[in-house]
Order: C-alpha cells, then sequence, then structure tokens
C-alpha cells in the first residue's frame, strides 16, 4: 500500500509556506520538500521561485480552494498548542497518525521529550527514508505501526516504552475524518485510559454538516470531491457546538475549540496576508479529566 496522498499533499502544502517570505511566513519546514515526489515536488521547486512563489500558492488555491491556507494555519495554531505544552512541562509526546508531520525535527523543545510517532508502516517507511536522505537523524524519535481501525493501539504504546505516569500531549492531526466513529471512540478510550491527570490531546476533526450534508460551505463540494478521488474520503465530522458534551463523555475536558478560518484572520492578518481559511476545518485542545 503506497503512503497517504493526503499525507503528501500536506507535506506540499508546508512546503509552499515555508517558501513565502521570511518576514510573512507562518512557520518554517525544511522537511517538507523531503517527502515529495513526482509532480508535487515539481510544485514545491516553483513555489521557490521568485516572483512564481507568489503565484503558485495563489494558482493552489483556485483549483482546490480551502485546504492550502486551512493547513497553514491549523499548523501554526497546533505549533502553538505543542509549545505552550511543553511549557507547562509535558514529558511525552505522542502523533497518532503521524504522517509526514516534521515537528520533532523542527520543534527544538521536543528533544527533550520522549517522542512516539503512531502511523501505517508503509508511512513511516517512506517517512524515515525522506528524513535519513535529508540527512538528519530519526534516533530520538520511536516509529509505531499501527491501524487504527485494526490494530490494538494500547499494546502498542505499551510496548513502545509509553510512560503512564508522565503528563503527555497527544497530536490527533489530520486523522480523525477518516475514521469511524468507532474508531475514533476507541482512541479516545484508550488515550484517556493510559494519560496521566492534565495530559492533552490537540485534534482536528471537520463539522459534522458537510458529511450530511446539513451545513453548506463554500469549499465544502470541490473539497470533498478532491479527497474522495484519491480514495481517503471524509467519514467522520462533530459539530462544534456539540463538542464539548462529546468529550465530556469520553474523560475530556474542553479547554479551546477553533475554526482554521479563525485562526487563519488571526495569523495570517497579523503577517498582512489576505489568505483565507475555512470554517469547516477545525482544531479542539482537551485535558484529561483528573478523577472527581
Amino acid at each position: 500500500m503506497a503512503p497517504s496522498f493526503t499525507a503528501q499533499t500536506m507535506a506540499l502544502q508546508r512546503a509552499m509556506e515555508t517558501a513565502q517570505p521570511a518576514n510573512s511566513r507562518l512557520f518554517t519546514d525544511p522537511l517538507a520538500t523531503a517527502f515529495l515526489s513526482g509532480p508535487l515536488r515539481g510544485v514545491a521547486a516553483l513555489a521557490r521561485i521568485p516572483v512564481l512563489g507568489r503565484i503558485v500558492p495563489r494558482v493552489y488555491d483556485l483549483a482546490f480552494p480551502g485546504p492550502r491556507p486551512s493547513a497553514v494555519a491549523r499548523t501554526r495554531l497546533i505549533d502553538d498548542a505543542v509549545s505552550e505544552a511543553l511549557e507547562a512541562g509535558i514529558r511525552q509526546f505522542v502523533v497518532l497518525g503521524a504522517g509526514f508531520d516534521s515537528r520533532a525535527w523542527r520543534l527544538d523543545g521536543l528533544r527533550d521529550v520522549k517522542v512516539i510517532e503512531i502511523d501505517r508502516h508503509e508511512t513511516q517507511a517512506e517517512k524515515i527514508a525522506a528524513v535519513r536522505r535529508s540527512g538528519r537523524s530519526v534516533d530520538h524519535v520511536r516509529f509505531v505501526a499501527v491501524d487504527f481501525e485494526r490494530d490494538d493501539l494500547e499494546t502498542a504504546l505499551r510496548a513502545a516504552g509509553f510512560a503512564e505516569d508522565a503528563q503527555s500531549l497527544f497530536l490527533w492531526e489530520g486523522v480523525t475524518n477518516y475514521l469511524t466513529a468507532e474508531a475514533v471512540d476507541r482512541t479516545l478510550e484508550i488515550v484517556h485510559g493510559l494519560s496521566a491527570p492534565g495530559s492533552r490531546l490537540v485534534f482536528t476533526f471537520v463539522h459534522a454538516g458537510v458529511i450530511d450534508g446539513s451545513t453548506e460551505f463554500p469549499e465544502a463540494a470541490r473539497w470533498m470531491r478532491s479527497v474522495a478521488t484519491v480514495g481517503e474520503p471524509w467519514t467522520f465530522g462533530l459539530r462544534p457546538e456539540q463538542l464539548r458534551d462529546f468529550l465530556i463523555g469520553r474523560g475530556y475536558e474542553l479547554l479551546w475549540e477553533e475554526s482554521t478560518a479563525a485562526a487563519g484572520r488571526r495569523y495570517f492578518g497579523t503577517a498582512g496576508r489576505p489568505d483565507r481559511a475555512s470554517e469547516l476545518y477545525r482544531v479542539a485542545l482537551a485535558r484529561v479529566a483528573c478523577p472527581a
């Protein structure tokens, strides 16, 4: 099975952002291009050419409205959440469905904590090879192959040396919308059961209204069609107004929730950029509730 195509497009979107002028880009990801091949690598190369670098993201957005600025805004938002968790003293960072996430290499604070990445074997093998080709080490990251729909995440984490007494941060980015409700519940149950009180979970989700057609977003139809075309359709969503109760029922306390559109208005606005992210894609931070 080939690595996830959406993982590759996410890396492309980070590569295009890294090619933006230093005074206006929201983050820098020197590894993003290493994960690309074929036409996607070509697009990233075009984005690094002066003048063309400003045009390429705009053309991309015309073809695929919504994903790129939403990916950029959510990346920065999650970067900030990870940095805040590190300052709060978390000692363990677990990336669920890591794809081509590169935070273990580009966020300095993660060098001082245990990092465990969970994903399918095929994607991990491609990632490890790409990181090594870039001249970087993978020795500080523990890679654990798990399929959320079929494999035992709890057993895999324990076998990887997960410390149940350490305050941890779990990152679940760009994953829930590709799972069944049962897989989402099972994963939340396992994370809750393994986590020390005060541990955190930052995750993304899509508005459930885009799945069942009850809520309209201007970019939704084309976005959903594009992921379905590559064989990775959206299958799960949540309603923002129901999120707090959803999490309480599973042992979590909601700390905050925000759309990528709102995050984008803050980040892009500060950088003086017109990029518009989507309301349908959302990010939340939750804390494992302490026993009463």
